[in-house]
C-alpha cells in the first residue's frame, strides 16, 4: 500500500476505487429504489452496475499495473 500512496498515479487508482465503491454503496441504491428493471430480458439492473464497476476496476487495475507500477 506505501508504494501506491506514494505516487500521483497510486493516488489517482485509489481515489477512483473510492469515488466507484462509494457511488455504489450510496447513489446505486437511489436510482435502482425498488425498480424491477431487466437489461436484454435477463439481466437485473443491479447486477449490470455491478458487472460495469468490475470492468472499470479490472481495466483501472490494468492501466495501473501495466504503466505505472514503480517495481516493474
Amino acid at each position: 500500500m506505501r508504494e501506491i500512496t506514494s505516487h500521483r498515479p497510486g493516488k489517482i487508482l485509489i481515489g477512483i476505487l473510492a469515488i466507484s465503491a462509494l457511488c455504489y454503496v450510496f447513489i446505486l441504491p437511489l436510482i435502482l429504489q425498488g425498480r424491477e428493471v431487466l437489461i436484454f430480458g435477463w439481466m437485473p439492473l443491479a447486477v449490470f452496475f455491478w458487472n460495469i464497476q468490475t470492468l472499470l476496476w479490472a481495466v483501472v487495475f490494468w492501466v495501473y499495473t501495466s504503466k505505472h507500477w514503480p517495481y516493474r
